[in-house]
Parts: structure tokens; sequence; C-alpha cells
């Protein structure tokens, strides 16, 4: 090979190469690049569970007849974009009691330190807030009545509308969903319950055990069991877009699972996390009863835990949830839960253990009686011996010495900073009261105010809470 050759090869590959550099640019400057026209209407959407997302898009496609419109995540949106556009629909969902939910927090931050000036730094701008909650909170759409008075009082923006609160629980939000385009709604499909499996065990009065939901109408024994804990099978129809169900569904996914109601409309639905992988075929899950004052069980956990019988199907439908899935497979992840909140360990551990040379994970687990509820590997299996398991850490609260997952992780804390570094991730599922928010507390303090809100803000902190 001549200098020539070399030289034209080389000032070949430096030309891809530039070429290359600029289509990634231009790419992302293009991602990133939102709502520069001042006609254009940005419907901004803040969402932990995939609702407001949902929403969102129902609002667009309602106005696209009449305007042009972008539909953007809050994670993605700067407050300077908003200098740039003449009208947004904020669509939001509030996280617990009052807080952004994860895809909000970077912009509630610049929002709140931007309308501490008390500027007309948004007086051009025309805007309406759809604020999605729960009324058992005492905080009902804290985040949208922040962001909502903020706009207006401290920036000058015009509201074109009062306050929209909708009362999720109730089914409140439902009727705005009628305008979602027809390849974004939700086809449900029959899931055929394949076997159930009660995974804790329940004392009863005579000192012996069963593997049946226990009689409420029974008195019950002095020493109060946990509720079951029941491990679910189901498969869906083969005939009805098996393979494209596949496709969808990753770890971090829920099951929308519809609960018919005699005389009632409309069909309410209830959310689980899925505990198994696509390979896997079926779709597991993780169902704890909820056992009301009256000794009845809930709508869901009483039709999947007790009155639908094996072999009968119900309908439901995947949801994504994508503050949930976790792309990286290499860096070290810590996967936190308690009691049901295990289904989401189990998926993203399934996720890793079907790799080679995946990256490590430290399980933490709180259960309540170790006699009873020492349901972790069972629940695991088959990928409890896992080679990507670094460790196991589990704490049972009714026993001697004993306490929640949270105070494990303080205990832990030098080897917990360790484990995460810089890239580590963490996903905590399970319930928002108590073991969610004692988490948050525990890793603030282990991590310290820098690294907490780095993780956070780089996408690597995944609450999948309810």
């Amino acid at each position: 090979m001549t200098e020539t050759h070399r030289l034209l090869i080389a000032i070949v590959s430096i030309g891809l190469y530039m070429l290359w550099v600029a289509v990634l640019f231009f790419k992302h400057r293009k991602k990133n690049n939102y709502a520069v026209s001042g006609e254009e209407t940005l419907v901004v959407y803040a969402s932990q569970t995939g609702t407001a997302e949902k929403i969102a898009r129902a609002k667009a496609a309602a106005l696209s007849q009449q305007e042009q419109t972008s539909v953007v995540s809050m994670a993605s949106l700067k407050l300077n974009t908003l200098s740039s556009v003449s009208k947004v629909i904020f669509v939001v969902s509030t996280y617990g009691e009052g807080e952004p939910p994860d895809a909000g927090r970077t912009f509630s931050k610049a929002l709140k330190k931007a309308s501490s000036n008390q500027s007309d730094y948004l007086s051009h701008l025309s805007f309406e807030v759809v604020g999605l909650g729960d009324k058992q909170y005492a905080a009902f759409c804290q985040f949208a009545v922040t962001l909502f008075d903020n706009i207006t009082s401290a920036l000058g923006a015009r509201a074109l509308s009062p306050l929209t609160t909708l009362d999720s629980g109730k089914g409140e939000h439902l009727s705005l969903l009628g305008s979602l385009p027809q390849d974004e709604q939700h086809p449900t499909h029959a899931f055929t319950l394949k076997n159930r499996v009660q995974l804790n065990e329940i004392s009863l009065a005579s000192g012996e055990t069963s593997n049946e939901p226990s009689d409420h109408s029974e008195s019950k024994p002095s020493n109060p069991a946990s509720p079951g804990l029941f491990g679910l099978s189901l498969n869906v129809d083969h005939s009805n877009h098996t393979q494209e169900l596949h496709e969808q569904w990753e770890a971090g996914d829920v099951l929308e699972v519809l609960i018919p109601q005699q005389g009632q409309s409309p069909i309410v639905s209830r959310s689980y996390t899925i505990a198994s992988v696509p390979q896997e075929h079926d779709v597991k899950l993780v169902v704890r009863q909820l056992v009301k004052d009256n000794g009845q069980l809930g709508l869901g956990s009483g039709l999947l835990t007790r009155s639908l019988p094996v072999s009968q199907p119900v309908q439901a439908y995947i949801r994504k949830n994508t503050s949930a899935i976790i792309t990286n497979t290499q860096c070290p992840l810590l996967l936190i839960a308690a009691g049901s909140g295990i289904a989401g360990v189990r998926a993203q551990l399934a996720k890793r253990a079907l790799l080679e040379n995946a990256g490590p994970v430290w399980i933490f687990f709180g259960e309540r009686h170790p006699m009873q509820d020492d349901v972790l590997d069972k629940t695991l299996s088959p990928f409890q011996n896992s080679d990507c398991i670094f460790k196991k850490s589990v704490i049972f609260s009714r026993q001697k010495g004993g306490g929640y997952v949270q105070q494990r992780l303080v205990e832990q804390r030098d080897e917990v900073k360790s484990f995460l570094g810089d890239t580590g991730q963490v996903y905590v599922c399970g319930h928002f009261e108590g073991m969610g928010q004692g988490v948050d507390m525990a890793l603030q303090s282990i991590l310290e105010a820098q690294a907490y809100n780095t993780l956070a803000d780089e996408g690597r902190y995944h609450r999948d809470l309810y």
C-alpha cells in the first residue's frame, strides 16, 4: 500500500467520523428542540405510572384539528423553552404526599428557583393545568396546585381556565381518554389463571399452617398472622397477538386487571407490577390479600387470590411503566422491596439473570414474621442463586431486634455507597407510605445531597411505589 493510499484511507475515515458526529448532533438537537414556534401548543406531562402521559396525548389529539401540538415529558423540559411558546397545557400527577413525579423533579426545582424572584418571566404565556391525584392523600393534587400558583402569581403567566383536579382513584380522569389515538389505546386480552400458590404461611388457632386463604368469618387467632401473599401465573390467549404483547412487555411494566362489578359502571382496574420477563412466557404476579375491616377482601386481591378459578380468564392489559424500566444491565443495581413489592424485584433480577456477564445486584427485602414470611428465595425462584447476585439482605419487622429495610440500608451505609459508586442504579418497589418514604430518607442520608440529586436527575433512581 502506497503513502497515497494510506492518505486517502485516512481522509475518508476522518470524513466518515465527522459525518457520524454531525448526524448525532443534529439528532440530539432535534430531539431537544421542543416547540420553537409561537403558534404551537406544547402539551407537557409529568407522569409516574403513565396515566398523565396518556391524558396528555389524548388532549393533544383532541386539539390537533385546530392547533399544531407537541407532546413532551417534563423530564425533558427546560424552563427557557417556555419563552419560545405562547400556550402550554400541563398534565401532571402528584406523587405521595405532594411531591412531583420523578419526571418532574428537575423542572420543579428550576421553577421554584425562578418563582422566588417574583418576575414576569412568563407574562407572554397562556396555560392550563390538569392535576391527577388521589383524595386518600391529604395533599390532593398538591404538585398541580404548586405548579399553577408558581406560574401565575410568581412568573406572570395567564391561566386559560381554573386549575382542574381529578381523583384518579374514583376514575374521574377516564373521560379525558376518549380522544386517545386508536393505536395508543390499550386493547385488553384474556389472561387465564394458570397457577396460584400461597407464598407465606398462615398460622391458624390450632397452630397448624394452611396453603389456602383463611376464612375471615371464623374467629381470628390470638396472634394475628400476616395477610396471605400469593404468587400467580397467567398466560394470554395465544390467538390474540401474543407475540406483539411480548414485544411490548419489559421488566418494570404493569398489568392492569379489569375488575367486573355487578350493576356498576365503569369497570374499575387494579395495577400489579409484573414479576416475570417475556422469556418465561407467563405473566407472573405477587399479590397481597387486602382485608377490609368487615373481613371482606379487596376487589383486586379478592378476585386474584380467591374468587377467580384456576383455568378461568380475566381481562387485562399490559401498561408501560417507563420510569421503572432499567436499560443499563452492566451497572451495579440496588433492588429494594417489602412485601408484595418483591414482584418488581423478581422481574428486574430475572432480566439480568438471563444475560451473560450482567452487572451485580444487591437485594434488600423486608417482611413481617421470620417464620411465616421468609418468602424471598421462593418468590425469586428459579433465579434466587443467580451469578449476578452480589448479596441478599433480609430483615423482619416482627422479630426481636428486627426492623425495616430502610434501617438495614443505613446499617450498611458505607458498603451501599461503595456498591453504587458513580453509575449504580436504585429500584424500589412497594408501598409509598412507610417503606418508600423511609427508603428515600435513608438514601438521602447515605448518599448526601449532591450524590442523591445526581442519582435522581440522571434517571438512575426508579420508584415503583403505590
